[in-house]
């Protein structure tokens, strides 16, 4: 008779089957979202024509195929070059020297009926265009050129239309990093209404406060007007919204604004990928001094670029670390060191530039002198000066002023009050402004901060009220300075230390939980580390789509090591 009972052998078997189960169906990863970034990421490499592999033909197709034909016969190479000749006047009208420049080629000349003057040159193995080129240079005798065609313009007034891209925006930036006291006193005495007076009073011992200002299409005008200057007939139109510049001026008037509107575009257009990656290093007991930088080189090809970023102070009672503004360059010449690397001022943040390029081989290097744990890894790319910010965390709100107010009535007094509720952030800031010379080279201003707010109870007693309330308890790390890179060069900031104290507590179970007996099988110490915060940046300059499609290819081979 069957009962449909299990039998007891086989249910250890089943429990193991269905744990098994369980954990397979908690790791199954979210298919559909990472197919989704791979297929995002393939199509938008896609647009970069993908380099291919070089195919070597077998030895005997090689061996039948005839060897290229060398060809040496003088003066081949010659039919393709412009001709030259000498060309020599004296005092020739204007007009007929442009027609007669042309006979014998096979250049085409158009001569305004407005161009008069006369012309004086001698010149030697020289070609059409080049003197073209140097007769309107002297003269200013304007001309345009299509394909084997030249028009030859009169010099008076003329109108040009130029096109500029860029965003008709202001963008106004400013970080300020202080470090002082606030000191807040009430007056006594009450006013009329029962409301008690109160005076703020704020005191620092040190402030750096940068502002930042991009207003491109005021200042694009300006430039524009004195360089075609206040004589009559010329003038300077800017439309920002449509972005077109309408200039009247002189021919040689209007070939200086298009070589400035060609250069101006060529900077402010120049991209910069920023990476940084905001490391807390837990320091061994044998860097309790802090990080040995180095050490950590020793055996290896990269080097370090040293340097002291000096004029700062740490408080440690309140938490907060200062560091004054100042350059720092970390593309220095041969047999040079940094500016400031010979100032010891307390407190000032130490500055590094790594000559490798690879995030994680830096990282690998600075867990053999403690517990390394990324607090951030945010990359962003922004234009020439333009500043950027990168910001992870969180906001929370704690009181941060208490007003009272009594109302009296015949019969009684009853106290009314009023709170105040203030924002404060805990997280990781990170604030960049580049700029990117001639050469290459990034100058960078950057502000990284790390802050940390936790709630502290406190009991605030006002008249006769006493009010409990959740105050702020902020710790914050961070550092204002400059400095000065090469293109793709890791850019170290560190310095930041902070002492941590944790409470560690074991008991035995069941006994450890009983009030007031348990604290006999309680064991309770307190344990003190040391951690110092590492910045780590490396800004690229983008040169044409095929930055954009190396950085999507290392972002897509980013994911499939995840998905693994």
């Amino acid at each position: 008779m069957n009962t449909g009972l299990i039998p007891m052998t086989r249910l250890p078997f089943l429990a193991l089957a269905l744990m098994l189960a369980g954990c397979a169906s908690q790791g199954t990863p979210q298919r559909g979202t990472l197919n989704e970034i791979h297929a995002a990421l393939r199509d938008d490499g896609g647009h970069a024509a993908p380099a291919t592999a070089a195919t070597t033909p077998p030895a005997a197709v090689s061996d039948a195929l005839l060897p290229a034909i060398q060809l040496n016969i003088p003066g081949a190479d010659l039919a393709a070059t412009e001709p030259r000749f000498d060309v020599k006047v004296r005092r020739a009208a204007a007009r007929d020297f442009f027609l007669s420049l042309v006979e014998g080629t096979s250049y085409n000349m158009m001569v305004h009926p407005d161009v008069k003057g006369s012309i004086s040159l001698d010149m030697k193995n020289i070609t059409v265009p080049e003197v073209m080129e140097m007769v309107r240079d002297t003269y200013g005798y304007d001309f345009e050129r299509r394909g084997d065609s030249f028009q030859v313009l009169p010099n008076v007034l003329q109108t040009r239309i130029f096109h500029v891209d860029y965003l008709d925006i202001k963008r106004t930036g400013s970080s300020k990093i202080s470090a002082g006291a606030t000191q807040i006193s009430r007056s006594g005495g009450t006013s009329s209404d029962g409301t008690t007076t109160s005076t703020t009073s704020t005191s620092e011992t040190s402030m750096i406060t940068t502002d930042s200002q991009s207003n491109f299409w005021p200042g694009l005008e300006n430039t524009l007007r004195m360089i075609v200057g206040s004589e009559a007939g010329r003038s300077v139109s800017v439309n920002a919204q449509s972005g077109i510049v309408v200039v009247r001026a002189m021919p040689t008037e209007l070939r200086e604004v298009k070589r400035y509107l060609d250069s101006t575009q060529n900077v402010t257009q120049r991209q910069v990928i920023l990476e940084a990656r905001i490391l807390e290093v837990e320091l061994a007991d044998g860097f309790q001094s802090g990080i040995n930088w180095s050490s950590l080189t020793q055996g290896k090809n990269d080097t370090l670029v040293l340097g002291q970023i000096g004029g700062g102070s740490v408080f440690s009672g309140t938490g907060l670390s200062n560091i004054s503004s100042s350059g720092v360059n970390m593309a220095p010449p041969a047999g040079t060191i940094t500016t400031g690397a010979a100032t010891t001022a307390f407190g000032g943040v130490f500055a590094a530039a790594f000559t490798g390029n690879n995030f994680t081989a830096f990282i690998e290097l600075l867990k053999s002198q403690g517990n390394v744990q990324v607090l951030s890894s945010p990359r962003i790319s922004t234009l020439n000066n333009q500043k950027a910010v990168i910001k992870v965390g969180a906001d929370e709100f704690f009181v941060t002023d208490v007003n009272t107010s009594t109302t009296t009535t015949t019969t009684t007094a009853t106290p009314n009050v009023s709170v105040e509720l203030t924002p404060f952030f805990s997280g990781v800031t990170l604030d960049v402004t580049p700029q990117i010379s001639e050469e290459g080279d990034i100058t960078l201003h950057v502000r990284p901060s790390v802050s940390e707010v936790r709630e502290q109870i406190k009991d605030v007693t006002v008249t006769t009220t006493t009010l409990r309330m959740p105050l702020a308890s902020s710790t914050v790390r961070e550092s204002d300075s400059v400095i000065r890179a090469q293109n793709g060069q890791i850019v170290v900031i560190g310095g930041l230390m902070q002492n941590k104290t944790r409470d560690e507590q074991a008991s035995v179970p069941l006994l450890g939980d009983i009030p007031v007996l348990g604290a006999l099988f309680r064991h309770t110490r307190q344990s003190t580390s040391k951690s110092e915060l590492v910045i780590l940046l490396k800004p690229t300059v983008v040169e044409g789509n095929e930055q954009w499609s190396r950085e999507l290819r290392r972002s897509s081979a980013a994911y499939r090591q995840f998905d693994q």
